[in-house]
């Protein structure tokens, strides 16, 4: 059996190996130094860059500090024409762009800063997710694990972006490990109430994790000690802790809006892209929307943060009217969502692991924890048809228990069937 020292040395060897494969990765493409990518990251950027001068969680699109970077490079010509002084936003969960202003107040606003931290994020996902297939097949399974992880097109250009990919795959991982670890050892109170923070975090790298939150209903309970299992209090527990996470969030969500947003506004305006005409007519694939609601509310000259929420309900009340009105289409919808995100397209890495990792929880379907890999894989199919494709971005985060799951499936067909790591993991 390995010592504690050991595991900790090769684990160690593991995140510095794949952090450095990351890292040259964005040397070689020449990302590391570069603004954000044209999309999302320029929101990340405007709020991380307005909470580092003590604004607030919003966005001033006028201040020429911050539109500075932007100027030299003709693909930022759209994000340019925006215009505003500084006003809270509810659009954009509040993990990654906090994580970002805190990366800013250290090194300033440096972009390979950034990358470089994002790609310590994955990298460390990454490990978790060795330590993950070694609990299942030893310590092959954890080196396949890691050759894996850097055969993926996905994980590697998710590590260098100015996205939420590499943190939510690192909180999804972190989740899976702290249940496995439960599992293995008992669960107690302190252990439910570490998965609730994490599952908390989770919500507030992406919005789309409040689907998530039922999980808390699935914690096993916890003996105290006259040896009597109680599961409403760990179940109570984690959901408590969860909610003091992301709770806050909330209320300032409820507070800003003026109304029942909690959720902020983001998964209201994207609703057409996921259920409505603009949906069938992309198979399920989200598409950007400047036509629902667009003209109607920019004719009333509203303030960006009134104009942001009338959106929301406009359209949340245009989808929703469209649902009801077409029931099966919602399901056919639904079905190409799935199907969008998992089908194989171009480098089929995504397609093999979802295959050999769907295998390798068939192989190891009596190990104590596969059922919560499963259960976050699961959850995240249903979520995706609840919501809309993005071309496999949405798979990304439960990638890693795939290619933990993928790593263990070889390591048990090729490997002895004990191990240290697995011994001592």
């Amino acid at each position: 059996m390995a010592g504690d020292g050991t595991l900790k040395r090769i684990y160690t060897i593991i995140f510095l190996g794949v952090f450095a494969a990351y890292v040259l990765a964005s040397l070689i493409l020449g990302t590391l130094t570069a603004p954000p990518e044209l999309g999302d990251g320029q929101d990340y950027d405007s709020i991380a860059f307005n909470i580092w001068h003590g604004r607030g969680f919003g966005h001033d699109w006028d201040d020429p500090e911050w539109r500075r970077p932007y100027l030299a490079s003709p693909i930022y010509k759209d994000v340019l024409n925006r215009h505003s002084e500084f006003y809270p936003t509810t659009y954009r969960p509040p993990a990654m762009p906090y994580l970002l202003a805190l990366v800013y107040e250290f090194a300033g606003r440096n972009f390979a800063a950034w990358r470089i931290v994002n790609c310590a994020i994955m990298a460390g996902g990454v490990t978790i997710a060795a330590a993950i297939s070694a609990r299942f097949a030893g310590s092959l399974a954890a080196m396949m694990t890691t050759f894996l992880s850097l055969l993926s097109p996905q994980l590697i250009g998710s590590s260098q972006r100015f996205l939420t990919e590499a943190l939510a795959a690192f909180l999804v991982t972190l989740l899976a490990w702290i249940w496995l670890s439960n599992t293995r050892r008992g669960w107690t109170i302190a252990g439910a109430a570490r998965l609730g923070i994490v599952l908390g975090a989770l919500v507030a790298a992406r919005s789309f994790f409040v689907l998530w939150v039922p999980i808390a209903l699935f914690v096993p309970g916890s003996e105290n000690s006259s040896g009597k299992r109680r599961a409403w209090r760990s179940k109570a527990v984690c959901t408590l802790a969860c909610l003091l996470v992301i709770g806050p969030w909330w209320v300032r969500n409820i507070l800003v809006t003026r109304d029942f947003m909690p959720f902020g506004t983001q998964a209201a305006i994207g609703l057409p892209g996921g259920f409505g005409p603009s949906a069938l007519e992309s198979r399920g694939v989200w598409k950007s929307d400047n036509v629902d609601g667009m003209q109607e509310l920019q004719a009333q000259h509203l303030d960006p943060l009134t104009f942001e929420t009338q959106l929301a309900k406009f359209r949340s009340s245009l989808t929703i009217r469209w649902m009801r009105q077409h029931p099966l289409d919602v399901l056919r919808l639904m079905f190409l969502h799935v199907w969008q995100e998992l089908r194989p397209r171009g480098f089929p890495f995504t397609s093999c692991v979802l295959l050999a990792g769907g295998l390798g929880a068939f192989l190891f379907r009596r190990s104590p924890g596969i059922g919560v890999i499963t259960l976050l894989v699961f959850m995240n199919i249903v979520g995706i048809a609840l919501t809309y494709s993005a071309e496999g971005r949405f798979m990304i985060p439960v990638q890693l228990l795939l290619v933990a799951l993928t790593g263990a499936l070889v390591g048990a067909a090729v490997g002895p069937k004990k191990s240290t790591l697995a011994s001592g993991a």
